[in-house]
């Protein structure tokens, strides 16, 4: 079975919706999670997901941008109700900023390889009723 990235974006919707003090669908309200909580999520849900699109959706979450701003040194963790559940180390915190170092150059080296638009001839400006009116007045004033 091929879990689709529309499938993980509604379970990470649904997450929200089910645990709002965890989980954001908004990137600037995003934050660090729990080491392990694939496995709160499962055994809260009750079978309702399985580990695999758990993990999925997990994983889309936590490469967000978002998310890996928020991962900052000392940084706390919360469970699926808000509560504290440890820190973001030094490491975690190092590993985070690399990775949206390497996401920003990926998008640098997208955007260097995209074919620049062509440039096209302006579209020339509609007379409206004012010009209408001065160039009767002009042919008016020639006769």
């Amino acid at each position: 079975m091929t879990i689709k990235p529309s499938s993980a974006h509604d379970t990470i919707i649904a997450l929200a919706d089910l645990f709002p003090q965890c989980f954001a669908v908004f990137q600037q309200r995003r934050k660090p999670l729990k080491v392990g909580i694939r496995d709160d999520v499962l055994t809260a849900l009750g079978g309702a997901i399985t580990a695999k699109e758990a993990g999925f959706a997990l994983r889309i979450y936590t490469s967000n941008p978002g998310y890996l701003l928020a991962c900052k040194n000392g940084a706390p963790r919360v469970d699926l109700h808000g509560e504290v559940a440890g820190h973001v180390t030094a490491e975690e915190a190092a590993n985070a900023k690399e990775r949206l170092v390497q996401m920003r150059a990926k998008q640098a080296r997208r955007q260097a390889t995209k074919p620049k638009p062509v440039p096209t001839k302006p579209i020339p400006r509609r007379l409206g009723l004012a010009d209408l009116r001065a160039a009767a007045q002009a042919r008016r004033a020639a006769l």
